[in-house]
């Protein structure tokens, strides 16, 4: 947990060397270049790291087939709801045109 809290400020901060190098290479900089270099380096680390953590994982298992819990419409609700997306359809149709 420690470790990956540690990757995620180093990332944070990475990113934040891409940026500023990005723009220091927008202007003209002369350090531009070394300072998105040396971001995107990092992140590549970073992201090597990632894998290999996410490598290291114990796979979750698989939870059993579950049931559904479906309530049956009534009457009643399912008249409302045909009605309603009826409705729903009809402003639709007049907003694009297609009547």
């Amino acid at each position: 947990m420690r470790l990956e809290k540690l990757i995620n400020t180093v990332y944070s901060f990475a990113a934040a060397v891409v940026i500023f190098g990005a723009w220091a290479k927008l202007e003209h900089k002369d350090y531009g270049s070394i300072a998105l270099t040396a971001g995107l380096l990092t992140e590549v680390g970073i992201f090597f790291l990632y894998g290999l953590m996410e490598w290291g994982k114990q796979p979750e298992e698989a939870p059993g087939p579950e049931e559904p819990s479906v309530t049956p419409l009534s009457e009643e609700k399912a008249k409302e709801l045909t009605s309603t997306l009826k409705h729903t359809n009809h402003i639709l149709n007049k907003v694009f045109r297609t009547e």
